[in-house]
This record gives structure tokens, C-alpha cells and sequence, in this order.
């Protein structure tokens, strides 16, 4: 150990920077987690989850170009049928800016969506500097500093930090309505209702969070704080949801209102799992070692640390106890969780609150391998690349999908294209021959490019393609490196290759009976659907 630090003392960089550390601990933490979450934006591309891309960047986008039409700021093109219903105010944030974009001519999607990435890297600093503050304030400089760790190079961090995802991007809100909170300030409580309300307009679930504070407050008898906090969160949600959605749909609250009764209908459709199901997920985010320890130190200290423990039990055992159990759901009150346990158990065993123990160790020799590869990994690229490539050819007007092999239809990431008319399938109720029918008909457009997808019987389906078409491959995109290796660690999930084919020409045949020909183009209206 001697040798490796004389070796790290030989760097005179390292060596100013842990002298700057000794003086500036926050702010060098900060540094490194800014360091990690640039490496994220710059290289961690695509989209983690179908949410943080179709729910936001996507949709906020498609209601300025929907149909190809232009929409002005104030005239957004918003189609509610068959909508699944999510944070429009986090959408309007981004339509904003994508607006805003447009209106300078700033229209590469590959620059916009880095520039996106930035955006949260920066923002999700405020986690760390928070972290920092609502430790120091419950505890001492040790354990607050140990927390700022975590919450800035914890291996999923970064990766997570720079996503589209409501579930991340509330919880700044939700640990700045808790440091106001801890101030003590009657004037303060109304703020922190107001935080606590963006978090809510950001992810309606969070309410059980913030409800906890107010439990709290009437526990203690606190009837004055308790009506300030009932007021800022009140007025922060008239604001962020009422009335922005009144200019959007016609009707305050409608995305929460239909939200509600989305998932009290639909909620059984989705994944589900025992009730244990989330602590194992965070077990296995934490590594194993250290997370039990922090959460028997919870029990012990439950207590102590009532504001941190009480709103976050509650939000798990909603969760576990609701039908829909999906991974990301729990993400908010991860901060919460490294939070409260380094603190009980810092304060349950002081001796034990070094990094060299075994739990810490094991967690830093696990985390630094993933931290590095997860900050450089991009996910779900296959579909981004192809529909930027199509963006980059000038003849690219429309295309269609070959997924005769299947019997669903793939949803492609408009935005990278910047299409916005309807897309075509080749599916197995309308092959190819009925496709170019149609088409000749005036059905759907002809098609310029055409994107097989997988390696399933692709030279079958080629050749089936090419009696009707003259094509061309022009490009083959594979998956990253990590969507490669999922499948072999979960077979259940599938690794994409995407053919790219121009067509440089239709051979057109004349249908033998007017009866085949209305058949045919009655499947292939329904095939031609837009995804």
C-alpha cells in the first residue's frame, strides 16, 4: 500500500488535487462526479429505458413536426388518443427547448440530444452538493463527506444522471424541499412545498415521499408548518400541473386525473414480481455487503434519522406492494437510502466508519470496473443509429420496416430521423408483394429505404424483396457493445441488428381482380400504421 501511494505522490496533478481535497472536500468531490458525467454525456448515447425517450424527447418533439407540419410555441400539435399519460411538465420543459433550438436552427438530433445529456449531467451535480449538506447538517463532516461519494462515482450514477428519466431528474426537488425542511424556518416550509411539488409534477408517485413530511409536522403538533408545506404544495401543483395542463389539454390536472385511472385499469399488464422484489434490486445496486449493513443500521436508528427513513418506507411499501414492480420505480429514494444507512451506521459504529472495512472495500474494487464501463457504455443505438443515418441522406423521404419474421410492429426513434410522416411494416399479414401493391395504389408512399430487421431468415426475405424492388444494402448497424451483452446474461432480451437497403427502383405489376387488390390494400392500411 506504501508503494502504491509513493507512486501516486509522484504525480504532481494528484498530489495538488488531494491537497486541495484536504481543504475544499465538497467541491473536489463535486469535480470528480462533473469528470464522470461529462464521460456519460459525451459517450453514453441512446436511451436506458422506452420512457426516457418515447415519453419525452420523442413526444416533446412530435408536437412541434407531428405530420410534418410546423407548430408554433403556443400552438403545440398534441394528439391525446391512445396516450399514455406521464409528466407533461417535464415534456414542456423539453418541447421549450427543442422549440427554442428550431428557432435558432440548431437542428442536428445527435448535437440536440448531447447537448440534452449536458444539461442533466450539470443538474444532477446538485444531488451531490445536497447529499453533502443534509449530512453535514444531521451528522458530521466524515459521514457527510462519505455520502457525497457515493452519490457521485456510485457506479450507476453517472450513467443514470444523464437520462431522460423522471424518476432520476425528481429527486434534486425532493432532497431541496428536505434540506428546507430540516431548517426548521417557518418560512421556509412553504418553499419546501413548492419543492416538493415539482417533484410531484415529475413523478406523481413522489407524493407518498413528501406526504411523510407533513405527517411529521402534525405529529409533533406543528399546525402552522404543517398548513405552509400543505400551502407551497398546493400552489406549486395549480401551477405545474393545473394550469399547464389546462393550456395544453383543455382540462387542469388531465395527465394526472388519466394517469390514475391508466394504471388502476392497466397496472396488472406490466411486470410483477414478489413483494421482496425492490430489496433485492437495491441490494444488488449497492453491492450486496455494504447496503445490509446500512439497513440493519436503519432499523436500529429509525428514530434518529425519522426524516430520511419514514417518507422513504413508505414509498417502498407502496411499491411493493403495487402490482406494476419495474426496476426504475425505486430510483428516487436511492439518495435517501445511501443517506440514512451510512449515517445509523456510522453513528452505531464509529470505529467501523473508515473505508477500509471489508463492505467498503468489496464495494469500491466491484464499483470502479463498473462505474468506468457503464459512464462509456451506450444503450439501444441500433434503432437510433439506423434512423440517423436515414436522417443524413438527402433522397431518404420515406421508409419501411421488414419484420416479416415477426408478428409485432418495431417503434422507431423518430427524432434521430426527424420524420414525422407515417411508417410503414412488412408484416406476415401483408408480405411484400402485397406491400408494393399498396403502395402502387397510393395506399402509403413508396418507399426509399427499407430496414430488415434481425439476421432471421434475412436472405429469404431479401429475395422476396427484390421481386418487386431493385435494393441495395448501403449500411449494416449493429448493437453496442452492452446491448450485445445483455442477451447473454438475460436471454429473454434481445441484441438487434438493423440491414439498410436503398431502393433504387419498383417493379410494378397491375393486381389480376379488383377483389384481390381491395383485400391487399385493406391489410395494408392496417400494417401501414404509424408506430
Amino acid at each position: 500500500m506504501r508503494i502504491i501511494r509513493n507512486i501516486v505522490f509522484l504525480f504532481p496533478v494528484t498530489n495538488q488535487f488531494l491537497r486541495y481535497y484536504r481543504i475544499h472536500p465538497l467541491r473536489s468531490i463535486l469535480i470528480v462526479g462533473l469528470i464522470f458525467r461529462l464521460i456519460a454525456a459525451f459517450f453514453s448515447k441512446g436511451y436506458a429505458f422506452t420512457d426516457d425517450h418515447y415519453f419525452v424527447i420523442e413526444e416533446a418533439q412530435q408536437w412541434i413536426m407531428q405530420g410534418g407540419e410546423e407548430r408554433s410555441f403556443f400552438n403545440p400539435n398534441i394528439i391525446t388518443e391512445d396516450r399514455l399519460s406521464h409528466s407533461s411538465f417535464y415534456t414542456f420543459l423539453h418541447y421549450s427547448l427543442f422549440q427554442f433550438y428550431r428557432l435558432i436552427g440548431f437542428e442536428n438530433p445527435i448535437y440536440i440530444m448531447f447537448s440534452v445529456r449536458l444539461m442533466h449531467a450539470l443538474y444532477s451535480l446538485i444531488i451531490i452538493y445536497l447529499g453533502f449538506k443534509i449530512s453535514r447538517k444531521l451528522s458530521n463532516l466524515k459521514s457527510a463527506i462519505q455520502v457525497s461519494w457515493m452519490l457521485a462515482i456510485a457506479w450507476f450514477m453517472p450513467f443514470l444522471s444523464v437520462r431522460n428519466l423522471v424518476e432520476v431528474v425528481c429527486i434534486p426537488p425532493l432532497m431541496f424541499g428536505t434540506w428546507l425542511f430540516l431548517q426548521n424556518k417557518r418560512k421556509l416550509f412553504l418553499w419546501a412545498g413548492i419543492m416538493f411539488s415539482v417533484a410531484f409534477a415529475l413523478r406523481f408517485q413522489t407524493v407518498l415521499f413528501s406526504g411523510m413530511f407533513g405527517f411529521i409536522l402534525l405529529s409533533q403538533r406543528k399546525w402552522r408548518e404543517a398548513l405552509q408545506l400543505l400551502f407551497g404544495f398546493g400552489l406549486g401543483s395549480i401551477l405545474f400541473l393545473g394550469i399547464l395542463d389546462f393550456a395544453l389539454f383543455k382540462m387542469p390536472f388531465h395527465e394526472l386525473i388519466t394517469y390514475i385511472d391508466y394504471n388502476m385499469t392497466h397496472s396488472g399488464e406490466y411486470p410483477n414480481g414478489p413483494w421482496y422484489q425492490y430489496l433485492f434490486v437495491i441490494l444488488g445496486m449497492l453491492l450486496i455487503f455494504a447496503p445490509a449493513n446500512w439497513i440493519y443500521a436503519s432499523v436500529l436508528k429509525f428514530k434518529t434519522y425519522l426524516i430520511l427513513f419514514l417518507p422513504t418506507l413508505i414509498f417502498l411499501l407502496f411499491h411493493s406492494y403495487f402490482p406494476n414492480k419495474q426496476e426504475r420505480f425505486i430510483l428516487p429514494v436511492i439518495p435517501f437510502l445511501i443517506m440514512g444507512g451510512i449515517l445509523a451506521w456510522n453513528e452505531l459504529f464509529p470505529e467501523k466508519m473508515k473505508w477500509n472495512t471489508f463492505s467498503m472495500r468489496f464495494f469500491w474494487i466491484l464499483n470502479m470496473p463498473l462505474l468506468l464501463a457503464l459512464s462509456l457504455a451506450s444503450t439501444r443505438t441500433a434503432k437510433m443509429d439506423a434512423m440517423y443515418y436515414l436522417f443524413q441522406q438527402e433522397d431518404a423521404k420515406h421508409f419501411v420496416i421488414e419484420s416479416s419474421h415477426k408478428d409485432y410492429m418495431e417503434y422507431m426513434p423518430r427524432f434521430y430521423g426527424q420524420f414525422w410522416q407515417p411508417y410503414q411494416h412488412i408484416l406476415p399479414n401483408c408480405d411484400s408483394e402485397c406491400f408494393f401493391d399498396s403502395a402502387s395504389l397510393g395506399v402509403h408512399p413508396e418507399p426509399n429505404y427499407i430496414l430488415f430487421f434481425d439476421k432471421e431468415n434475412l436472405k429469404e426475405r431479401v429475395k422476396r424483396v427484390q421481386k418487386r424492388a431493385e435494393i441495395e444494402r448501403v449500411q449494416v448497424i449493429k448493437s453496442s457493445w452492452l446491448d450485445r451483452l445483455i442477451p447473454k446474461l438475460n436471454p429473454i432480451v434481445k441484441s438487434q441488428e438493423i440491414y439498410i437497403y436503398r431502393v433504387n427502383g419498383i417493379r410494378r405489376v397491375l393486381p389480376t381482380t379488383t377483389g384481390t387488390t381491395s383485400v391487399e390494400s385493406a391489410a395494408a392500411a392496417e400494417s401501414s400504421e404509424s408506430s
